[in-house]
């Protein structure tokens, strides 16, 4: 079994949301007030894993509009939330990089205040087809780029065996530490070795193109490179090496709602701190 303090607390990361129907179909179908729906919910989860909790809530407050074929989704502020990324991740984005543009804020009240809709999918904007399996095919699909990125190759996620496959996905949707835990550890220690690149993508502000570029752990004299150094290969104008201490920086790396160290080790940072899908997903805050 994998320990490390690190891993078990990015693990029990919550966040609690308040889930309220969206005012303008409540008031073209005539309802009256609903009560919202409120749920701890896990960092490392995927909203399509909440679903059906959201929806029976609403079809028990005598919405029978609602049927089995109704493409849920959710929005905050009006921005629709992609289903398909963690709900940690688009809490840090929407919920405080949003916030942080805001004078004297730097994140939310909480509960997080998530707008459910049963209507009008903007199909132009998420993904369709949410639905549990389809969330797990993306979920493992992302496993198996990080190990081609780590190992150049998916050989260790293609040779585990289906049952341990299924027990990676099955330990993140009853969110059983132990259990995924066991099968992951097998990818992300990479037996010592340093890995080829490192499973990362950078979210800047103002809905910018992801970042994904392949970094290598590893400075051109063999070197191992910090949180701050693979930073600047990706952002040098935001992340310079040379920053003078006395000198606010130009912008902050966020990973699970907290500002690491960026003197951290990047391979560590990877193998401890990203989400179970593999990857080190960072928010970067601008700094005003």
């Amino acid at each position: 079994m994998y320990t490390s303090a690190i891993t078990r607390a990015v693990w029990d990361g919550s966040i609690p949301i308040q889930f309220t129907w969206d005012k303008a179909e409540a008031n073209a179908l005539g309802s009256t007030a609903v009560e919202s729906f409120f749920v701890e919910a896990p960092r490392c989860s995927y909203f399509s894993l909440l679903t059906s909790q959201v929806r029976k809530h609403f079809v028990d407050m005598a919405l029978h509009f609602i049927g089995d074929d109704a493409e849920v989704w959710y929005d905050y502020e009006g921005t629709p939330l992609k289903w398909h990324y963690p709900i940690g991740l688009l809490y840090d984005l929407h919920g405080i990089q949003a916030s942080s543009n805001k004078p004297g804020a730097r994140e939310t009240l909480l509960p997080w205040k998530v707008t459910v809709h049963f209507q009008n999918f903007p199909a132009d904007r998420l993904i369709k087809s949410q639905a549990v399996d389809i969330c797990q095919d993306y979920f493992m699909s992302m496993i198996k780029e990080a190990d081609f990125l780590r190992n150049g190759s998916t050989k260790k996620v293609m040779n585990m065996s289906k049952a341990d496959q299924t027990q990676l996905w099955d330990g993140l949707w009853s969110n059983n530490y132990d259990r995924f835990w066991e099968m992951n550890k097998k990818l992300v220690t990479n037996d010592g070795a340093s890995p080829r690149h490192l499973p990362m993508r950078i979210y800047l502000p103002e809905n910018c193109p992801v970042i994904q570029e392949p970094v290598s752990p590893v400075d051109e004299n063999d070197r191992p490179r910090s949180l701050r150094q693979v930073l600047n290969v990706a952002l040098p104008d935001l992340f310079p090496l040379d920053q003078d201490p006395s000198t606010p920086p130009p912008a902050t790396a966020m990973v699970h709602g907290v500002t690491p160290s960026l003197d951290t080790g990047a391979v560590w940072a990877s193998q401890n701190m990203s989400y179970p899908d593999n990857f080190l997903h960072i928010v970067v805050l601008f700094n005003s």
